[in-house]
């Protein structure tokens, strides 16, 4: 499942947010319903995204790419091995000296 690191903490007046929330939710019951029938679910969450719902996103946020990377990796875990979330947030930028 894709949620969002949005879904990790409270941003008041936020739908986004909410509905986030309500994935990992899902994910989770999903995951306790599944047990032990050999199926794994995997929540992804990622941070900020260059995607087409920012104008201009800050330079350092993270790539499709990135996103992409981190499911390949959740989907070649081997069966016994059940990874239950992957969390991605970018790096913010270097401060200046």
């Amino acid at each position: 499942l894709t949620g969002s690191a949005a879904g990790r903490f409270v941003i008041p007046g936020s739908m986004y947010g909410a509905s986030k929330w309500a994935v990992t939710g899902i994910g989770m019951n999903l995951r306790e319903e599944l047990r032990g029938t050999g199926v794994r679910v995997t929540l992804v969450e990622p941070g900020m995204v260059d995607t087409p719902l920012f104008d201009e996103p800050p330079d350092y946020a993270l790539q499709p790419e990135d996103i992409a990377r981190a499911v390949v990796y959740a989907l070649s875990q081997p069966a016994h091995v059940d990874l239950n979330e992957i969390l991605i947030r970018p790096t913010p930028p270097l401060a200046e000296s």
